[in-house]
């Protein structure tokens, strides 16, 4: 029975603009992935402790990069300085946004999944492990002297200064920043175009904004003299290739016939008949 409509009476409008809950399709994260994560970690952590080895592989600038530091590198020390902890202010947003802002906020607030933001929590972890892996081990059999490292001794930059007298100066090649900041744009692009976080036109403006903080992160390592061009053009090669890699790797692998709905578990099983569908409460 319809309610009579009274003078002044308003139907209230309900809302269907809501976003439906997000629903994972793919495997999950298995004992081997969490082992490739941890030995990506270790991996991690060994090659920030050990010092990069004595004899160093490249020294000086190459091909383009003499004149691309020419071009970039801030004229005094003290704005370098500032160019370098603007990269750093960089770095920080990059590799926490595709937890904070994506798994956490994006996936499970305001799309309603604890499992997808979980699984892609766990699959941002793995991949920056391995890109901090290989660019740790990378970094440290290189050995290559940082761009600076040729002032050190001078009146501008004293041969005790911090960045002369520990092994830092040795780890240019490659680019932490921009191998962790491309890898944490790409991870922001993937996750955002297989589940449609936000919806048009929001994916792919995240993806955009992650690439465009990514690219001046690792602009600014250049002009505060801390790398080469080729040093952050590497890895923000080699941070795209894991990037993409990693997580398509994982939502390459469909997950079984069965499939979770409305705290239902519905699966194929065989039957007298054929196939028969079989639900669990």
């Amino acid at each position: 029975m319809r309610a009579p409509l009274l003078p002044g009476y308003v139907p209230t409008q309900v809302s269907t603009d809501a976003p439906p809950p997000l629903v994972w399709k793919w495997q999950r994260f298995s004992t081997a992935d969490y082992f490739i994560a941890g030995a990506g970690g270790a991996i991690t952590l060994a090659a920030a402790i050990v010092r990069p080895r004595m004899q160093h592989s490249l020294g000086g600038g190459l091909w383009f990069d003499e004149s691309v530091r020419n071009a970039l590198r801030a004229d005094t020390l003290p704005n370098r300085y500032i160019f370098r902890d603007a990269s750093d202010v960089g770095l920080s947003l990059m590799v926490t946004w595709p937890f904070a802002a994506d798994a956490l906020t994006a996936a499970w607030w305001y799309r309603g999944s604890r499992e997808v933001a979980q699984e892609m929590a766990l699959i941002d972890l793995q991949t920056l492990a391995i890109t901090g892996a290989v660019q740790g081990v990378t970094n440290v059999l290189v050995s290559r002297e940082r761009p600076y490292g040729r002032n050190c001794g001078s009146e501008q930059l004293p041969a005790d200064a911090i960045d002369c007298a520990n092994s830092g100066h040795y780890r240019s090649f490659f680019s932490g920043h921009s191998s962790f900041s491309f890898t944490s744009a790409a991870l922001i692009c993937t996750h955002h175009f297989k589940h449609e976080l936000l919806g048009a036109p929001w994916d792919a403006l995240s993806c955009a904004g992650g690439y465009a903080v990514a690219t001046t992160t690792a602009t600014f390592r250049v002009v505060s003299d801390v790398h080469y061009a080729t040093d952050i053009i590497t890895g923000a090669l080699m941070g795209t290739l894991v990037g993409y890699g990693v997580p398509l790797l994982h939502y390459s692998r469909r997950a079984s016939p069965a499939t979770t709905m409305a705290g239902m578990q519905l699966q194929l099983v065989p039957s007298a008949g054929g196939v028969g569908l079989l639900g669990i409460f």
